[in-house]
């Protein structure tokens, strides 16, 4: 039996993103973004309208689960929330002051770097986007390519468990907030009784893509 939720939504985040971290492995979040989130859910209307169209108490399962991570190891669970959002920072080496420390290829847990006279080659397919080798770099030769946010959403726990489905692209603070909003919107636009969010990221698949698309102007 489900036990009651103790609000129409959740919000969680690593460590990596509260204000006084010592996570070593966070990248830089904007300050008051979780609070900015917080607001986003609220303009959206989904507390209201979740508690209109629920008869009688929300239980844990009515809840909305946003979850936030300043780095790929996920430690808030992004991938079995409604929305996962993942700091990312894709890697890009300008060789000029590359010394070919190898120090990248030293820190990459991922294997995603391999090393030739140039300097360190990036494997796109294995790199998870940790920023890592950006930050150790001695000298400052990497930077970000693409720096944001990955988007997954429709992850879930439960009796038929389901890993959250990737949004292409790396988007800034701004764009997820539109898709966060954007997600908010469809799912009260198409609720029914006993549908979960990531039911209906199935359900509606590439068209879903295609709509926060357009809204977010991507």
């Amino acid at each position: 039996m489900s036990s009651p939720a103790i609000a129409p939504y959740e919000i969680t985040v690593c460590r990596g993103m509260q204000a006084q971290t010592n996570c070593r492995f966070a990248m830089e979040v904007g300050e008051g973004f979780a609070t900015r989130l917080e607001q986003c859910v609220q303009d959206s209307g989904w507390p209201v309208f979740l508690r209109n169209a629920i008869t009688g108490p929300l239980l844990h399962h009515h809840a909305f689960r946003i979850a936030a991570s300043a780095c790929p190891n996920g430690c808030s669970r992004p991938h079995v929330a409604d929305i996962g959002i993942i700091r990312a920072c894709v890697p890009l080496l300008d060789p000029e002051p590359c010394s070919c420390c190898a120090l990248c290829y030293k820190v990459c847990p991922d294997r995603a770097i391999a090393m030739d006279r140039q300097g360190p080659m990036f494997d796109y397919g294995k790199c998870m986007q940790c920023g890592m080798c950006v930050a150790k770099c001695p000298e400052r030769a990497l930077s970000c390519m693409e720096n944001g946010y990955r988007v997954v959403l429709g992850g879930k726990l439960g009796r038929h468990p389901r890993l959250a489905t990737e949004l292409r692209g790396i988007h800034d603070e701004d764009v997820v907030l539109s898709i966060v909003s954007g997600c908010l919107d469809i799912y009260m636009r198409e609720y029914r009784k006993g549908l979960r969010f990531g039911a209906l990221v199935d359900e509606l698949g590439d068209a879903l893509d295609e709509e926060l698309e357009l809204l977010t102007g991507k």
